[in-house]
């Protein structure tokens, strides 16, 4: 497999159709979404933070 074929959302865990790939790291539909409406101040802020940054931890590895 292929990394364009992991559907698995680098942020929930959840496979996906829909989405986009950051670096070769799948980010789901709904948690772009999630990403783009959520304000700084919020706490899911740094939640979505340190998920993401799993993908530059990735891409160093």
């Amino acid at each position: 497999m292929t990394e364009q074929e992991d559907h698995s959302c680098i942020v929930c865990g959840h496979e996906e159709e829909r989405g986009i790939f950051i670096f070769r790291s799948f980010v789901c539909h709904r948690c772009e979404q999630e990403i783009i409406k959520t304000d700084a101040s919020e706490d899911r802020y740094h939640f979505f933070i340190r998920q993401m940054r799993r993908i530059w931890l990735k891409q160093n590895a």
